[in-house]
């Protein structure tokens, strides 16, 4: 039964090398595969700026989506924000034979390989997972990253998950936001029958709530997971309050038309539209290098 684990950066954004790094290292640990998309890199990926510290393990499949590849895909969608997580995770769904399939971002410390194969073992592969996570805090990350092992069995004890509602919106009981779904479980086939993410809500830029109604309207099952612990390590965001005014924004990235800006509407009158058999780049050849 083989893991793979999903993330995506854009060489502008977000990012902390020692934050990445202690990710990595984790994933590394717990799942059999890491495909890592760097989006738009003109200048090189943001993997290569930890790539000396990191263990040769051959289990990274890293892909670079150049600037050649992001002007075709964006040329007639002014909403660019959409298409580098959107698409960046669809090629990655496209390009592994897990049975297993997580998609997170680089903020997060999973669960060790025996709590995952533990869950795995029950889980039930017609059932679309998302894992609510435990906010702790990075600087003491930091001071506990030689010990991590001792650290976690120190927080499983302290730190508790978050509950949220599985009701976001008065008319909507599909979407289960467990804080942003960054830890996102299920089995490949659900993830190529509902063909991967499709749009991203741009309140945070999340893409956890529709992804979820797409697995329902597809006949799938939703379950929130509590009892695994998933850690995530804090940072700062900047988020469009609802009904808020896309000026808020600190980065002003926001390109969705303003009906989208109410987040809540968003979720509760998302439909699924018809993506075709190119979601995700399709059979496109990328390069990709092993690491």
């Amino acid at each position: 039964m083989k893991t793979t684990f999903i993330l995506y950066s854009r060489n502008d954004g977000y990012k902390e090398k020692e934050r990445f790094l202690i990710h990595l290292k984790t994933i590394l640990e717990t799942f059999d595969e890491i495909i890592y998309v760097d989006w738009n890199s003109d200048t090189h990926s943001f993997l290569y700026e930890i790539i000396d510290d990191l263990p040769k393990t051959g289990r990274i499949k890293h892909f670079i989506i150049t600037p050649y590849y992001h002007d075709i895909l964006t040329s007639n969608d002014p909403d660019v924000q959409k298409c580098n997580n959107v698409l960046s995770v669809n090629l990655a769904l496209r390009r592994t034979d897990a049975d297993w399939i997580c998609i997170g971002n680089i903020d997060i410390i999973p669960p060790t390989k025996e709590e995952l194969k533990d869950f795995l073992d029950k889980a039930n592969p017609n059932t679309f997972y998302t894992f609510s996570r435990r906010e702790i805090d990075y600087d003491q990350v930091i001071l506990n990253k030689d010990n991590l092992d001792d650290y976690r069995k120190h927080l499983n004890k302290t730190i508790k998950p978050r509950h949220f509602p599985a009701m976001v919106t008065p008319n909507d009981h599909y979407s289960l936001i467990n804080c942003c779904g960054d830890f996102q479980l299920a089995h490949k086939n659900i993830w190529y029958t509902i063909k991967g993410l499709e749009e991203q809500m741009i309140y945070s830029c999340f893409v956890d709530t529709n992804v979820q109604k797409k697995a329902v309207l597809n006949g799938f099952n939703l379950a929130p997971v509590y009892d695994v612990p998933v850690y995530h390590m804090n940072h700062k965001t900047n988020r469009v309050p609802q009904g808020g005014d896309i000026n808020t924004l600190h980065d002003k990235e926001n390109t969705r038309p303003p009906k989208f800006n109410d987040a809540w509407a968003w979720v509760e009158y998302f439909q699924q539209s018809k993506n075709d058999e190119n979601w995700g780049l399709g059979n496109t050849e990328i390069e990709f290098e092993i690491i």
